[in-house]
């Protein structure tokens, strides 16, 4: 086993180790190396796109339930308040962070190493944001759940006005 396998912490190389693996793999050739990045860039924005997809999601159920919720008492409304603003900052900071475009063909470089560097530099990047943003979301999910808790744990009779 190697050094890097044997240490999680060492688990993950560099861009410029990881540009000339990529490199090797294809060998040599910078447009097969781009479309494993592209594959890659592929994931994230996915990913990101569930995120969204949940985002939306606790929107949707703020304009069905949020009322009732928010209806309990001053604490359920600060949480459902506080936990849908922090979903849709994450849902902003996704969109700027990560879902953003920029075309590899703009991160071409002299060599095709340095190429693949500067665009797992961006990858990295995106990466890195996805990751502050699942746990911003998951931060507004908890918000937002602890004034469902409230309510739940505070249970009234439902008055519908009648139409």
């Amino acid at each position: 086993m190697s050094e890097p396998e044997k240490d999680p912490k060492k688990a993950f190389m560099d861009s410029e180790t990881e540009a000339q693996r990529i490199l090797e793999m294809c060998e040599g050739r910078l447009l097969q190396a781009m479309g494993v990045l592209e594959r890659q860039f592929t994931t994230l924005h996915n990913r990101a796109q569930v995120l969204f997809s949940f985002c939306g999601i606790v929107i949707t159920v703020t304009g069905f339930s949020g009322r009732l919720i928010a209806g309990t008492n001053a604490a359920a409304q600060a949480f459902i308040v506080a936990g849908l603003a922090v979903v849709i900052v994450t849902a902003f900071y996704m969109f700027h962070s990560v879902m953003t475009l920029r075309w590899a063909t703009q991160r071409l470089d002299t060599s095709p190493e340095r190429t693949v560097r500067r665009i797992l530099e961006r990858r990295n990047l995106k990466t890195r944001a996805y990751k502050r943003g699942g746990y911003l979301l998951f931060a507004g999910l908890i918000l937002y759940s602890v004034a469902i808790a409230i309510m739940l744990f505070n249970p009234m009779p439902l008055e519908v006005p009648a139409r």
